[in-house]
């Protein structure tokens, strides 16, 4: 009975501690978020999509969501280093008839991400199947 409720509880651990790393993917995609929410935007008029206007912000925008800094330093998880699983979309929307006060185009910025979660091996014990995040954040362009 022992070894069945050491492997149950080391399981269940292994569940917790994937929960706080869906969080962090949710949290970092956030902060992502924000930042590019303050950034030059480009929306030409009439287009569908926009783009950021400086490349350097998307990759500070990335290094907040995998290090939490802008200028890169140590990752949040350990096995989340690649800034390539992180993409970056605006999506412009015509205000021309002036619906919402502001611009005639509204950009809405989303980030999102993928990450397969390594799990300390507890969980494939038990037979139940790898996990994939998805996380992903939106936000109304504010500008400075």
């Amino acid at each position: 009975m022992a070894p069945m409720l050491i492997s149950l509880a080391l399981g269940v651990a292994d569940f917790g501690r994937a929960l706080v790393h869906h969080h962090i993917l949710n949290k970092s995609m956030r902060d992502a978020g924000r930042f590019l929410a303050r950034v030059p935007v480009d929306c030409p008029s009439g287009a569908s999509t926009g783009s950021v206007t400086n490349g350097a912000d998307v990759t500070t925008a990335k290094n907040l969501a995998l290090n939490g800094a802008p200028t890169g330093g140590s990752p949040k998880l350990g096995y989340w280093t690649n800034p390539a699983t992180i993409t970056v979309q605006v999506d412009c929307f015509d205000n021309s008839a002036s619906v919402y006060r502001g611009r005639t185009e509204i950009p809405l910025i989303t980030v999102s991400t993928t990450v397969a979660y390594q799990d300390l091996g507890f969980l494939s014990a038990l037979g139940l199947p790898s996990m994939t995040f998805a996380a992903r954040n939106q936000q109304v362009h504010i500008g400075e």
